[in-house]
């Protein structure tokens, strides 16, 4: 009987919660380049709609980016479309030319927090555009993307 109890309890489901993991999606750019005119657009996954969040911008480069920043203009589309608009700069590059971002071989990556504590309603897409005043295309960025963490 006790085998019979043990093995049942063993195959039930548990109670527990299942854990709120962060969730990220990255756009990979043209290699001709980033056009200004070219919104990126994301939709953040968020796996608990009670729970508040982190987002994170994570940019992409390679040797080839020319510049030591990153001008960036992100828009935050709440659920009843009222937008947060807000400037992020991205410094890359240090007062030397050394690449700041974490990273190895030919690929580094940039993070930066675009809202510290956001319930997901606030932020139902995020719209990335680049804002480089004197380039109509930026080239050697790979990728950007938005990392959504449980807080």
């Amino acid at each position: 009987m006790m085998i019979l109890i043990a093995a049942a309890m063993l195959l039930m489901p548990s109670c527990q919660r299942k854990p709120v993991m962060a969730h990220s999606r990255f756009v990979n750019l043209p290699a001709n380049g980033w056009q200004r005119n070219m919104p990126l657009v994301f939709e953040p996954v968020y796996d608990d709609s009670s729970r508040t969040y982190q987002l994170t911008l994570a940019v992409r480069h390679d040797n080839t980016y020319s510049h030591a920043n990153l001008s960036l203009v992100v828009d935050m589309i709440a659920v009843d479309s009222v937008v947060n608009r807000q400037k992020v700069n991205i410094v890359l590059a240090d007062e030397y030319g050394n690449w700041t971002g974490a990273g190895f071989g030919v690929l580094y990556q940039d993070k930066v927090r675009i809202a510290s504590v956001i319930d997901p309603g606030d932020a139902r897409s995020v719209v990335v555009w680049q804002a480089m005043d004197s380039c109509d295309a930026l080239q050697g960025l790979v990728n950007v993307g938005v990392i959504a963490s449980p807080l």
